[in-house]
């Protein structure tokens, strides 16, 4: 119980800042376009930013750090790190902290009265996590405190998450989870509403080595906007290679398109490192990410 009451306390903290996300935190979607699953369903230490119901499968003390880059048009970049801790049996506990910032904005202007340098934008924060196992479900709850700035506007606010994984059995793993959701549940611009799952299957023999194949779905839905739908399939090899990719069927006021992600991953002791690529949209350039995850203490 002590350990589902930390979950609890989390989600009630007191509230400094803005009961919601700053406006400009929805550059952070932006580095969703490398993930190559369903986000609700991401794992590794960094992957309690999309649910911190992740923290559960991760033993000991563990830390991650992932870098998107964007190409120079969009200027966008973003760095997210964060550390996990087990205590116990049933609790884990963490910290988080990320900053997504465009780069290089320019003034136009020929105004004397004008700002010198570049026009800052961007958008960062801080987080403690939770998780525990209940009943055969993995609970998560995440508290953010949040900074931003286009140009000389600055905001902040306070954003409260939980999520949820359940396997039925082996092969199945489903997830749901909030992702900058305001404290006072009220449904914002800025909040996704995740879900997802995904089927192991074709467990064989590849290059002398065992094979285990999984196909996935996900939908992210914000509002206003629509819901954006990914399929995805993977393949783990020997437990230290992967590769995955997928299609997301993005939607927003009306107009679809589809873009597409591939990864590779490979795991050496403690170490595991991930080089993804998506492909962006309307064809103005790749974005790619590179994350090293580590397992610091069993």
């Amino acid at each position: 119980m002590r350990s589902l009451r930390a979950i609890l306390w989390l989600s009630i903290l007191p509230v400094t800042a803005a009961a919601q996300a700053p406006q400009w935190s929805d550059l952070w979607r932006v580095t969703a376009t490398t993930l190559t699953g369903p986000a609700a369903l991401e794992s590794g230490p960094t992957g309690i930013f999309w649910n911190a119901a992740a923290a559960n499968d991760i033993p000991g003390l563990a830390g991650g750090v992932s870098v998107v880059q964007t190409p120079d048009v969009v200027g966008l970049s973003s760095i997210l790190a964060a550390v996990t801790r087990r205590i116990g049996p049933r609790l884990t506990v963490g910290g988080m902290a990320g900053r997504v910032a465009v780069q290089d904005l320019v003034r136009t202007t020929t105004s004397p009265a004008s700002v010198p340098g570049d026009i800052p934008v961007y958008s960062q924060f801080v987080g403690v996590v939770a998780a525990t196992r209940v009943a055969g479900f993995e609970l998560g709850a995440v508290a953010e405190l949040h900074d931003a700035a286009l140009d000389a506007i600055r905001d902040g606010g306070l954003t409260t998450d939980l999520g949820i994984r359940w396997r039925p059995f082996h092969s199945l793993t489903l997830g749901a989870a909030t992702h900058f959701a305001a404290p006072t549940l009220q449904s914002e611009p800025t909040t996704d509403y995740l879900a997802g799952l995904e089927w192991r299957f074709g467990r064989t023999m590849l290059w002398g080595a065992p094979a285990e194949f999984a196909a996935r779905y996900g939908v992210a839905y914000r509002s206003p906007g629509g819901a954006d739908q990914t399929f995805g399939a993977g393949m783990l090899l020997d437990g230290h290679f992967r590769l995955d990719w997928a299609w997301t069927r993005e939607r927003a006021y009306g107009v679809g398109s589809w873009r597409s992600a591939i990864a590779v991953g490979f795991r050496t002791g403690r170490y595991t490192i991930a080089i993804a690529r998506g492909s962006g949209l309307n064809d103005i350039g790749a974005n790619y990410r590179i994350g090293l995850d580590a397992g610091v203490l069993p």
